[in-house]
């Protein structure tokens, strides 16, 4: 989305009347999501979000006393609430789940949008790098759920260490995003589940 379309967009959403602090606010985030994603990190300005959003400077800094400030807070839309953790019975229905939850976050979300400018900011910003940590630590805590209960169930191969099985089942996504810049589509989840649980479950779990 480019920063003209989001003002558009924001001022489509804002209702008639006096907006709230809270509408105020989550359009000046929405503003800085634009502008990240369309211009990096080294790209944002006070200015730029203000006018993007369509409001004063003056308002941004009542909230946000930097511009870092700003875009950690807009960052944090990573670590949103997920979707409840799946429980079919199965691994691979419970995989198959987590990954029709996460998938379009990467492939038209805000989540996709922004993790390559995060990625690049990381390297710089300790602050950057943490966020993205919790992002990924609590991701991951539900795919090792899922895991832990299929070796529970008797589904993996003994001995499996399940950490090494979520990098093979999540790797792929994020190679794709942030290196190769392959397509992310719905059908490389059960590629990937095909690969990977062929490896690590035991006689039929692996199959359809």
């Amino acid at each position: 989305m480019s920063a003209a379309a989001a003002a558009e967009a924001a001022a489509a959403r804002r209702p008639p009347g006096r907006p709230t602090d809270e509408q105020v606010s989550t359009e000046i985030l929405d503003a800085a999501v634009a502008v990240l994603t369309e211009q990096g990190f080294a790209g944002v300005t006070v200015d730029n979000v203000a006018a993007t959003a369509g409001v004063s400077k003056a308002t941004i800094y009542r909230r946000w006393s930097t511009k870092e400030a700003l875009l950690l807070e807009a960052a944090s839309c990573l670590s949103g609430a997920p979707d409840e953790l799946p429980d079919t019975g199965s691994l691979r229905g419970d995989l198959v789940a987590l990954y029709e939850g996460f998938l379009p976050a990467l492939i038209d979300g805000i989540p996709g949008q922004m993790l390559p400018q995060m990625v690049a900011e990381g390297t710089r910003n300790p602050e950057i790098r943490a966020l993205l940590a919790d992002f990924a630590d609590e991701r991951r805590t539900r795919w090792r759920t899922v895991l832990e209960r299929a070796v529970g169930r008797g589904e993996l191969v003994d001995g499996v260490d399940v950490e090494v099985v979520v990098d093979c089942l999540t790797g792929p996504l994020f190679t794709r995003l942030l290196v190769t810049g392959r397509p992310l589509t719905p059908a490389l989840a059960e590629q990937i589940l095909d690969v990977v649980l062929g490896g690590v479950t035991k006689g039929p779990h692996a199959s359809r």
